[in-house]
């Protein structure tokens, strides 16, 4: 089997030959993964590629708001043409506003470089986009006027130059809840659910009518499958907010991906603890960056145990790099063990390293490990 293949067979619910290892793939690194010798001997050898927050299906606009932006480079140049290009792609600060008819919304971020991500949480340095209820009426303007058009050329285009060494999802906006929390930042969202509940809810009802525009896009493209970066962990999302605000997104839309014969992939990479008795009771076909201990605090085998019609797209708790070599292949030993005979599983590489040099040495033992002892069934 092909990476993509043992990829699609387990998100199918089929039986692969081995044990699926994948890392993700964004477009700038395509070129590296090709020419770079060692990374394309893994590739040789079954690694995957993920594609998961590269290509949207939907395209966006939204007329009678205007956004610009201005960028702060300090002394970061000289008189070089390239030092400019090179100032410009390098750490500054960006601010910002949005100018609708109803009002202004203002934002202000460190700029890492001109990969989306990373540059996330997107909206990090004063506190996000929503600073208090003040700006709840030009953020609803922006829901209710923005217009979205389907767009499918760019994934057809990266299934293309990926092929067989991996998979392409269609990505899209976090669920509505995940989404306010990016615009309000944690304690802002406490303080006006608790405090301004009846605008709070309005709010997120008005963000979940008009998500189900881009979800019923994204079900009609020709993606792999559909990929949710919502960054769940139950020290933000309770199991309350859970229940009340993720679970009836999460079901509505699973159900619209179902009908067109979509997996629907949700990236929940937190603590996921206090939520290991819910997300059972969601129809997402599988929970993307689940990380065990000692990064996460559930352990894998609980979580089958728990989840069992749900797939697992495990991510290797990278802290384990810092131990050494040995660390790294008897933790792999371990999630192989706990995860036998391997039904419903993925591994994968879906947080950051402590460095590149933990990268380089780590990925390929971890796909040396599952080459070795992830046959599947593994015994």
């Amino acid at each position: 089997m092909k990476a993509r293949e043992r990829i699609l067979a387990v998100l199918n619910h089929e039986a692969p030959d081995i044990i699926p290892f994948t890392v993700y793939v964004e477009t700038k690194y395509i070129i590296g993964l090709a020419l770079y010798q060692p990374w394309r001997k893994l590739l040789d050898k079954g690694l995957g590629l993920h594609g998961s927050m590269v290509v949207q299906a939907h395209e966006v606009s939204c007329p009678n708001a205007k956004m610009e932006a201005t960028h702060h480079y300090g002394n970061i140049t000289s008189w070089s043409p390239v030092d400019i290009l090179i100032a410009m792609n390098s750490s500054h600060l960006v601010t910002g506003s949005i100018e609708t008819p109803k009002g202004k919304l203002t934002l202000k971020t460190k700029w890492k470089s001109l990969d989306l991500s990373e540059m996330l949480p997107w909206f990090p340095e004063d506190g996000y986009l929503i600073k208090s209820s003040d700006d709840y009426e030009p953020l609803k303007y922006l829901i209710e006027n923005t217009e979205y058009q389907p767009h499918y050329d760019d994934i057809n285009d990266f299934k293309m130059i990926i092929g067989d060494y991996g998979v392409v999802a269609a990505f899209v906006p976090k669920s509505p809840f995940q989404a306010l929390r990016m615009l309000m930042g944690p304690k802002t969202l406490a303080l006006e659910y608790y405090t301004n509940r009846k605008e709070f809810e309005e709010l997120y009802r008005l963000i979940y009518k008009k998500e189900l525009e881009i979800y019923k896009i994204a079900a009609e493209s020709p993606a792999d499958y559909v990929w949710g970066p919502d960054n769940v962990t139950g020290q933000i999302t309770t199991p309350t907010f859970f229940e009340k605000f993720s679970l009836p997104f999460y079901n509505e839309v699973a159900e619209i991906f179902h009908k067109h014969d979509k997996k629907y992939v949700v990236h929940m990479d937190g603590m996921l603890n206090s939520l290991k008795n819910l997300i059972p009771k969601t129809k997402i076909d599988a929970i993307e960056s689940f990380t065990p201990p000692p990064m996460g605090d559930l352990p894998l085998k609980e979580a089958r145990e728990l989840w069992k019609d749900k797939i697992i797209w495990a991510n290797f708790p990278e802290s384990v790099s810092l131990q050494g070599q040995k660390a790294v292949k008897k933790t792999t030993l371990e999630m192989l063990k706990d995860v036998a005979p391997g039904d419903n599983f993925l591994m994968g590489v879906s947080e950051g390293f402590p460095s590149i040099m933990h990268t380089l040495a780590s990925v390929p033992t971890i796909l040396n490990v599952i080459n070795k002892h992830g046959t599947y069934p593994i015994s």
